[in-house]
């Protein structure tokens, strides 16, 4: 299970919700900008504001054409073709060659009609087949239609007797004058304009439609953006997550102590300047490690070094003193010659006994899936047979679990430690182990009846050293009580670690 996976999830909704966010700020912006632009006036969805529309298409499009005589009915017939149901429009916003506008539409029908009620033009279907251009028509007939077709001849300006509104199904019928161009003639009605408008855009339409129009836009905006804010999130924690969890996986192996593996992140950001930085301190703990190794090996060189001279070497060299001498003496006094020989053998068995003890020392004990006690207690008893030392051992662990390997293993080197230099040095024929074992401190006491030395006179061996720098890397305590004739003890205090 990837370790990194929640991470992975919460940095890809970050994104979302910071992208979602940002695209939704700059649409409220941009629709804050823009809107009071494309807001038309109210009263242009109301039939008193589209019949003054109408008014001003009517005055700019038919008065040049109606004025004339004859009538181009032909000319009438082009401009209705090319008519749109378009309202009223607002350029709002342009981009290089793109315009974008709001257009507000209707749905009507259109008919041209001279003073004389001639039809001069049509648009739109649902008329009646007998309605040709060029004939007059009944405009009784059509409900609805003679009063505002009376006012707009009569060249009313008041637009609230130029249309018939129908309630029932938001339908009007508008007429209004045409008014001629020529000089002279501007209050001469030459033509009215007929719309039929079957539905139109009310005053509570036009909002409702661009809420409508915005929300669905603004909807699938904000998915296209999360979208894609999620897959960019995706891509991005995806990446990050990897380079964690190298990181992740790199520090667990120097926790091991296996320095061969390095981050090696090289994107150039905070976390690969985090990278370097760990790479170089395992750099600097493997060259400590590495230098701190060195210079263990070379301090049990010398130590064994010095053993070796102070015991197995003097030993062979004295070994040797005997054998020559018998040599000497073998043919004139055999029987000299046969103690000599007898202690020269007596002499190699000890040379033999020390390198044993030598080889022991170095011997590595494995600590893993055994008991602690049982490791020491044999060791302990191969240490007695070995040296020929009574040894009395006492073990007490209240829980053996909460002593750390590192603490097994230095109790362990320090016993070894300890019992050498009882068989080296004491000269003893008793010596007592005890291990005391709590819940706070681990004690081990190493007592002999022999030689003793005086604590005050500064020692050329090692070996006190080795366990005193064992005990304080622990954080523990090392104390020795010995004087001469009096046999020496050594007391270990190690603190527990939780």
């Amino acid at each position: 299970m990837n370790i990194f996976r929640r991470l992975r999830w919460q940095l890809t909704f970050s994104y979302i919700l910071v992208t979602v966010s940002a695209f939704l700020v700059v649409i409220l912006a941009l629709g804050a900008i823009l809107l009071p632009r494309i807001f038309l006036p109210s009263n242009m969805f109301t039939p008193e504001g589209l019949v003054e529309i109408l008014e001003q298409e009517a005055t700019y499009f038919w008065s040049p054409i109606l004025s004339e005589t004859p009538v181009n009915t032909t000319l009438i017939r082009v401009l209705l073709n090319q008519s749109t149901n378009s309202i009223t429009g607002v350029d709002f916003l342009r981009i290089g060659n793109i315009q974008f506008s709001v257009r507000t539409l209707a749905s009507f029908r259109g008919l041209i009609l001279g003073t004389d009620q001639t039809l001069l033009g049509i648009i739109g279907g649902f008329f009646p087949h007998d309605y040709i251009v060029g004939r007059p028509i009944a405009v009784e007939e059509i409900s609805g239609l003679k009063d505002p077709y009376e006012a707009a001849l009569a060249g009313s300006k008041d637009p609230k007797l130029l249309y018939t509104e129908y309630e029932q199904n938001n339908q009007l019928i508008i007429a209004v004058p045409v008014n001629s161009n020529l000089s002279g003639e501007e209050d001469r009605v030459v033509g009215v304009a007929v719309v039929f408008v079957d539905s139109f855009p009310t005053q509570r339409d036009v909002p409702r439609t661009i809420l409508i129009f915005a929300g669905r836009f603004l909807l699938l905006f904000l998915f296209g953006a999360g979208l894609m804010g999620a897959v960019f999130g995706a891509m991005t924690a995806n990446g990050l997550a990897k380079r964690f969890n190298r990181l992740a996986t790199t520090t667990e192996r120097w926790s091991e102590g296996d320095f061969s593996m390095f981050i090696n992140d090289s994107t150039g950001d905070e976390v690969s300047k985090l990278a370097h930085r760990l790479d170089n301190m395992a750099e600097q703990l493997q060259s400590l490690l590495r230098r701190r190794q060195e210079m263990a090996v070379s301090e049990e060189r010398n130590r064994l070094a010095r053993d070796l001279h102070d015991s197995a070497k003097q030993q062979a060299l004295a070994a040797s003193f005997e054998l020559g001498t018998a040599l000497t003496l073998f043919d004139q006094d055999r029987q000299g010659a046969k103690k000599h020989l007898v202690e020269a053998d007596n002499l190699v068995d000890s040379v033999r006994q020390e390198l044993t003890n030598l080889v022991h020392e170095l011997r590595p004990q494995s600590m893993e899936g055994q008991e602690f006690s049982e490791i020491l207690k044999d060791y302990a008893l191969d240490w007695s047979h070995r040296s020929g030392i009574e040894l009395d051992t006492k073990i007490n662990i209240e829980d053996e679990e909460r002593l750390s390997l590192e603490s097994k293993e230095s109790l362990f080197r320090i016993a070894q430690e300890a019992l050498a230099n009882v068989a080296r040095h004491s000269s003893a024929k008793h010596a007592d182990l005890l291990l005391e074992i709590d819940a706070e401190k681990a004690i081990l006491t190493i007592k002999d009846n022999g030689c003793g030395f005086d604590p005050k006179i500064q020692s050329t061996g090692v070996g006190l050293r080795s366990m005193r720098e064992r005990t304080e890397e622990m954080g523990g305590s090392f104390s020795v009580e010995s004087s001469p004739d009096h046999g020496t003890q050594i007391i270990i205090t190690l603190p527990m670690k939780c």
